[in-house]
């Protein structure tokens, strides 16, 4: 306590012209208009600018929680999209009875690792086994494809990218309807190759590429690229194609794994196929 005295005593000149310095600032705006218009303007700029910050900061903090609830929203939001169900087409004595069966569910997982500048890339994702993952699925973002899922453990996957030698993607162009292979050949990250395209069919740059739907991965639809580059080779049947990925792999953080509730019976169907 004497020592707290002593520290107001030593500096009472201080906190004197301190205390008449607020007084004469409080007279003055009492007895003046234009300066209390002003004082009052420039604090209310003051502590704005004080809020406004602490605003930021706090949801620079919530980021992240808002992220994974934006993440969760929109695996349920694919979930109801047209794409995630079979439709089923019955006619009886002409009655057309649509049915919807689900065909795909997506679940959300963080990306843990990604490597995109290798000529064979892999991505690590926080969810395995006890989560329901199993080799062989496919992975997409909000933006496009990923990859193809390689091995799992009890909480972890690895995916194949689609920057890896052994990627081969289905694909098909909207405005045409042709169908290829998007492959990539290991050069730039974010320009893939679109094979098996007949020379005769129209193909212009801005093209979009998306999935064909051929394949148990994925549904139909979701997007793979843009045409870049078109070129036709002299004596051969198919064109030289390049696409822009619409994903940036060098930014991913999220993605989506999909489940074929219906793979079982394609895959069976498949094979007697092939066995006939």
């Amino acid at each position: 306590m004497r020592s707290l005295i002593l520290f107001f005593w030593k500096h009472r000149f201080f906190f004197l012209f301190f205390i008449l310095e607020a007084v004469s600032i409080l007279l003055i705006v009492s007895n003046n208009s234009y300066q209390r218009s002003k004082f009052i303007s420039a604090s209310n700029g003051f502590s704005g600018n004080i809020l406004s910050f602490y605003d930021n900061s706090i949801s620079y903090f919530n980021l992240k929680n808002t992220n994974d609830l934006l993440v969760k929203e929109n695996a349920r939001l694919r979930n109801l999209l047209k794409t995630s169900y079979l439709k089923h087409d019955t006619l009886y004595h002409e009655i057309n009875d649509s049915i919807y069966k689900q065909h795909y569910r997506y679940f959300e997982a963080k990306i843990i690792s990604n490597s995109f500048q290798k000529r064979n890339n892999y991505l690590i994702l926080n969810k395995g086994s006890r989560q329901g993952v199993y080799p062989e699925m496919g992975v997409v973002t909000q933006n496009g494809v990923i990859g193809v899922v390689h091995s799992v453990s009890d909480n972890f996957c690895s995916v194949i990218s689609v920057l890896h030698s052994k990627s081969a993607l289905d694909a098909k162009l909207i405005r045409t309807g042709y169908t290829g292979t998007i492959t990539w050949n290991g050069k730039n990250y974010r320009i893939g190759q679109l094979e098996n395209i007949p020379s005769h069919v129209d193909v212009k740059q801005g093209d979009t590429v998306v999935t064909s739907g051929y394949s148990s991965l994925y549904p139909e639809g979701v997007l793979v690229g843009m045409v870049t580059k078109v070129i036709k080779p002299k004596g051969e049947g198919f064109y030289k194609i390049d696409i822009r990925y619409s994903v940036d792999y060098n930014k991913v953080e999220y993605g989506y794994l999909i489940f074929n509730l219906l793979k079982d019976e394609e895959q069976k169907i498949k094979e007697e196929a092939e066995d006939e």
